[in-house]
């Protein structure tokens, strides 16, 4: 499995089980099947819109960042630009 997907995956899974919410409620509240989601998590690809409605079900957002290492960030002092 793609690592970036798998990570995103257990960001949105470990966020909503914070909030007291079983992987099928997630499913269920991103109007995709708690199989499909299973499935993702094996999966090497899955749909952005899909995985859109996954991190907004649990008050996520998918956004884009600099593949700058924080220590480069901090030593260049832009952690907080």
């Amino acid at each position: 499995m793609n690592q970036e997907l798998r990570d995103l995956l257990d960001e949105i899974i470990s966020k909503g089980k914070r909030q007291g919410k079983t992987q099928a409620r997630i499913a269920e509240e991103a109007d995709v099947g708690a199989v499909t989601l299973s499935r993702a998590k094996s999966a090497d690809d899955i749909q952005f819109s899909t995985l859109q409605r996954l991190a907004k079900s649990v008050g996520l957002r998918l956004t884009l960042s600099p593949d700058i290492p924080l220590v480069a960030k901090i030593e260049q002092g832009g952690l907080f630009k």
